[in-house]
């Protein structure tokens, strides 16, 4: 009898809590996450789209182009697209006063750095001040002034 008594409590338990547990990972992800990392502002959104204000102008190169780019923002928006520069007026990735650091809003540590992985992107601190950033079948990295996408 204790037996089916304690499985009935613990059935119960379980039911109560569900709707708790299922909410907290609703909240989780909704509205985009701000993060910086060095002099570029980042968000990424809850659809998975992931922009970056850059904060100077910077070298943008892509292997199927024989010249370099320069741009102030690039945005994984599209799964069809490569990370390409966007021409929003302001700065749409930045928060009012500045974004927190990555270190603050990181969901891990990998090898070389804090990353942050939301809405099924994922963005990186990596080796010597590299800073990637992967979504929808895409990426960028930054590494030394220069973006590869």
């Amino acid at each position: 009898m204790n037996r089916i008594v304690r499985k009935i409590a613990g059935v119960a338990a379980a039911v109560a809590v569900a709707p708790v547990m299922l909410a907290a990972t609703a909240q989780a992800e909704s509205g985009p996450v701000f993060f910086s990392v060095g002099s570029m502002n980042c968000a990424i959104y809850d659809n998975g789209t992931v922009g970056c204000d850059l904060g100077s102008p910077t070298r943008l190169q892509y292997s199927f182009l024989p010249f370099l780019l320069t741009v102030n923002e690039i945005v994984i928006d599209q799964p069809f697209l490569p990370a390409h520069p966007t021409f929003d007026p302001g700065s749409p990735y930045t928060l009012p006063g500045g974004n927190p650091p990555l270190r603050d809003v990181k969901t891990g540590d990998g090898q070389w750095g804090s990353y942050i992985e939301y809405a099924g992107a994922r963005c990186e601190s990596g080796f010597h001040g590299s800073f990637s950033c992967q979504s929808k079948g895409r990426s960028f990295t930054s590494w030394s002034g220069t973006i590869s996408a």
